[in-house]
């Protein structure tokens, strides 16, 4: 059984964790056809090897036009990944980690998930980090 393992001890962000899972032998350019599938613009994607305070790793950075929208609610987001070309296994997680967002935003502003007013996390960044890590997770063959 393939195990991916997050020492999350002071918090990770999705350009953070994808970046450790390509480190992990993900193929990038079957990777980046993937993402295309989904179908987003507005957005630059760089893949980069780095070194950060004396570590190697891979920088995952989507960059964004100008014009590209920062602010989606939850069934616009929904409705992007339902309509992505999306394995069962990857939208499944990539709604389960929005509703839970909007869980937690809901319950922090006294309000319902579907009120939500996503903002960085609405953002084409956020939505391709999310969907980009249950991407990779699964590309990888990770069981748990």
């Amino acid at each position: 059984m393939r195990t991916a393992y997050f020492d999350c001890f002071s918090g990770a962000a999705g350009d953070m964790i994808v970046g450790a899972l390509i480190d992990a032998g993900l193929d990038v350019d079957r990777f980046r056809k993937s993402l295309d599938a989904l179908g987003l613009t507005g957005y630059r994607l760089s893949i980069e090897k780095t070194n950060k305070q004396g570590f190697a790793a891979t920088r995952f950075d989507v960059q964004l036009d100008d014009d590209n929208p920062t602010h989606r609610h939850l069934p616009d987001i929904i409705k992007i990944i339902e309509g992505a070309p999306l394995s069962k296994r990857v939208r499944e997680s990539a709604l389960k980690t929005f509703q839970r967002l909007a869980e937690a935003e809901a319950h922090v502003h006294g309000t319902t998930p579907e009120k939500i007013h996503f903002h960085e996390v609405g953002a084409v960044d956020a939505i391709l980090d999310i969907v980009a890590t249950a991407m990779a997770i699964e590309m990888l063959g990770v069981e748990q």
